[in-house]
This record gives C-alpha cells, sequence and structure tokens, in this order.
C-alpha cells in the first residue's frame, strides 16, 4: 500500500487499514465511479490555482509582447543593429502571438482534456521558443528591457505549465488504471455472456446427438430385423442364383465368341477387298459379316456355310495356307456353333428371368430403412463436428477470460491494492 501511495505522490494515512476489501464484479462500476470522482475533484482542486496562474502568466506575456512591439530605440546603436533587431523583433513577437492564439484554454477541463491541452501547449511553446531564438538575440540588444519582459513571461509560463505537468503525471497513472478497468469490465461481461450462449448451445447439441444416437439405434435395428425376415431371405437367394446366372451367361457368350474371334482377321480381310472392288459380296452375306465383325453373337448360324464358300473360292486374294487355316476354323464354328448359340440364348432366358424377378421384389422397405440409418449417421457426424468446434471456441473464450480477469485485476490493484474483486462468475 506504501508504493502506491508513494506512486500516486499521495501521504500514508494510519488511519486506513491494510485489511483486503472484498467487492463483488456487479459492484465494481460504482466503486471506480466514486474512485474517479476522488481523483476528478482532486485533480480539479490541484489546477484550480495553475489556471488563474495559467491566465496571469498569458496575460502578461501578451502585454510585454504588445510593449515589445511598440518599443522605441532609446541609446545610440550602430544602424545595421537596429536594423537587424526591428526586423527580428517582428518574428519574435510574430512567434508570442502564435503561441498566445494557440494555447488558450478549452471550456472542457476534465483530466483528458488537460492532458491533451498540456502536450498540445507545451508543443507550441517549444516551438516558439526555437523559431524565435536566434531571432531574440538581436532583438533583446535593442531593446533590453521588453525583450527582458517577454523572457521573464515565457519562463513564468513555462512554470506554470511544469506544475501542471506534475498534476498530471501524479494522476495519470490511476485514470489509465481506471479506464483499463473499465474497459476489462465490459470484456469480462462480453466473453462471459458469449460462453454462457455457447455452452447452451453447446448442451444443445450433445442433446441433439444423444437424440439422433437413440434414433439410429432404433433404425439399426429395424434393418437388422428386416434383414432376418422372409423379405430379405427372398431376395439374398435371388441375388446368388441371379449372380449365379449372369456368370453362366458370361461364359457362354465367351464361348460363342471364342468360335468367332479367331476369324475375325480373315472377315476383315474380306471387307476391305469387297470395298476395294477387288472381291464381290452379296448383299446379304455383307450384312452378315459386318453383324459378325460388330457383335459375333447375333450372327446367324447360315453364315458359316456361306463363308466356307468364301475360302474355297478360287478368285479370293487370299494365301493358300491362310485360306486352309481359315477353312478349319469355319469347319469348326459351322459344326459347334449352334450348340453354342442355344447354350448362350438359355443362359441370357434365365438372366432375364433372374433379373425380371429382383425388379419386380418390393424393395421400399429395405431402401427406406438404409437410407435412413445413412441420412441418420450423416447429421450425428456433422453434429459431432460442430461439437468438437464448439469445444475448442469455449476453451478458447474462457482462456480469453481469465486473461482479461487478470488484466482487470492489475488495473484494480495499481488504484487500491488493498481491493479483492469477487467475480462470482
Amino acid at each position: 500500500m506504501k508504493w502506491i501511495k508513494k506512486l500516486f505522490g499521495r501521504k500514508e494515512d494510519s488511519s486506513e487499514s491494510t485489511d483486503f476489501e472484498e467487492i463483488s464484479f456487479e459492484d465494481l462500476p460504482t466503486w471506480l465511479d466514486t474512485r474517479s470522482q476522488k481523483i476528478s475533484s482532486r485533480v480539479e482542486e490541484d489546477i484550480s490555482g495553475l489556471l488563474r496562474e495559467f491566465e496571469v502568466s498569458l496575460s502578461a506575456l501578451n502585454e510585454s509582447n504588445t510593449r515589445l512591439a511598440e518599443a522605441r530605440v532609446e541609446g545610440n546603436f550602430d544602424i545595421r543593429a537596429v536594423k537587424r533587431a526591428k526586423s527580428n523583433r517582428e518574428n519574435v513577437t510574430k512567434q508570442v502571438t502564435m503561441l498566445v492564439d494557440k494555447i488558450k484554454m478549452q471550456e472542457n477541463r476534465d483530466f483528458r482534456a488537460l492532458e491533451s491541452f498540456y502536450a498540445a501547449a507545451t508543443q507550441s511553446l517549444d516551438t516558439c521558443l526555437e523559431n524565435m531564438n536566434r531571432s531574440f538575440r538581436y532583438t533583446r540588444v535593442v531593446f533590453p528591457e521588453e525583450s527582458k519582459e517577454v523572457s521573464e513571461s515565457l519562463a513564468n509560463l513555462g512554470k506554470v505549465f511544469n506544475e501542471l505537468r506534475e498534476v498530471i503525471l501524479t494522476n495519470k497513472k490511476e485514470i489509465d488504471a481506471i479506464e483499463a478497468a473499465y474497459s476489462n469490465i465490459d470484456k469480462v461481461e462480453e466473453l462471459s455472456a458469449s460462453i454462457a450462449a455457447n455452452e447452451l448451445e453447446f448442451e444443445s447439441r450433445n442433446q441433439k446427438v444423444q437424440a439422433l444416437k437413440a434414433e439410429a439405434s432404433g433404425a439399426s435395428q429395424a434393418l437388422k430385423d428386416f434383414r432376418k425376415g422372409a423379405a430379405w431371405q427372398n431376395l439374398q437367394k435371388l441375388q446368388a442364383e441371379f449372380t449365379e446366372t449372369t456368370e453362366k451367361l458370361r461364359k457362354a457368350e465367351a464361348g460363342l465368341s471364342s468360335l468367332i474371334l479367331p476369324l475375325s482377321g480373315h472377315l476383315s480381310r474380306i471387307k476391305k477387298l469387297h470395298e476395294s472392288g477387288r472381291y464381290t459380296l452379296k448383299p446379304e452375306i455383307k450384312k452378315q459379316l459386318d453383324i459378325c465383325l460388330e457383335n459375333p453373337i447375333q450372327v446367324a448360324p447360315s453364315f458359316f456355310p456361306e463363308l466356307q464358300k468364301i475360302f474355297e473360292d478360287n478368285t479370293l486374294d487370299m494365301q493358300a495356307q491362310k485360306k486352309e487355316k481359315a477353312l478349319l476354323q469355319v469347319k469348326a464354328a459351322i459344326s459347334s456353333f449352334p450348340e453354342r448359340k442355344n447354350e448362350y440364348l438359355e443362359a441370357l432366358q434365365e438372366f432375364e428371368t433372374k433379373k425380371a424377378e429382383i425388379e419386380g421384389l418390393d424393395t421400399g422397405k429395405l431402401t427406406e430403412l438404409e437410407h435412413k440409418e445413412a441420412e441418420l449417421l450423416s447429421r450425428i457426424s456433422l453434429f459431432e463436428e460442430d461439437i468438437q468446434d464448439s469445444e475448442k471456441k469455449l476453451a478458447a473464450l474462457r482462456e480469453e477470460l481469465e486473461q482479461r480477469k487478470e488484466n482487470l485485476l492489475a488495473s484494480i490493484s495499481l488504484t487500491d491494492s488493498g481491493i479483492k474483486v469477487n467475480f462470482g462468475l
């Protein structure tokens, strides 16, 4: 407590108790208002006399400046010295006049207004002295008495400013601390309200997640129950049969294609010969040849005997060895194609039948249950992400709140180290 008193230039009052005084956070603004009013009263008392001195000093400066401006040369001086003195006198009186105009006291006389006035006035005084210093050396040679009066008036004004400076410095730290305390009170209230709102939102989201999890659990159980029922078992059986028929169709298609694929190179050769005019195909044969190249499964069995005749035709421009190999492949196709075609058609029929059966099943219930479960799990995931973000935000807000409380306590301590704040938050 002693160092606080020394810091603010106050004598220790032996009657004051060193015990801590506890103030609730809600009562702090009122306590600070009272403290601020005491400081304001003290400052007003301290400066009341200074302001009168300031007005007197300013008036005296103005009068001495007028006398300097109107002074006549008395004595024998070199004419050049007189000319220099007169020209420099104009600058001196001009600077002093500007100073007087700039440092007139405003009606608002609270601490911050005084602090601002002092800063601006002393800067104006320094500027005046700097701008007139050299001129003053010449002026006081010819006008010594008048120059001395101006100099003494400026010195008196400077003394008033120095005393004002002491008043400002004596009270500034406590004023700053009180203003900082007000600011931190506002921030603590703002952060506390924000934390409360975020805690409510956090709790609401947690409750929503719990409700969604319960709903999702019910949806999952309904899906499990459905999968134990006859409809699901029938669907599983049909899907297995459909997979089997799909594989059977794939093998039948592969077996059918294996008869034709070895001939594709020869067929392309015949097509090019036809298109170049070096060999002529009947229109229906040409059509079947194109089908055989593009979609061999759809070719008619009657095409292969016709193809055999083409390879046996001596006018076909093809090497004998290749013709012989092609004939063997065509004969194999002629003997095996009808059977493999029937196998393919049977497999295709089974495939289409199973496909129609599956498509005919009512899977709406399954789709509905799966969709509901997926939607609930997705919403739960989003809410949990929001909860994590809320936790991080709350942690940051609480950390900032504690820092603001510490700042507030530090400000209060600078004002009165015997005060203990009960936040109750």
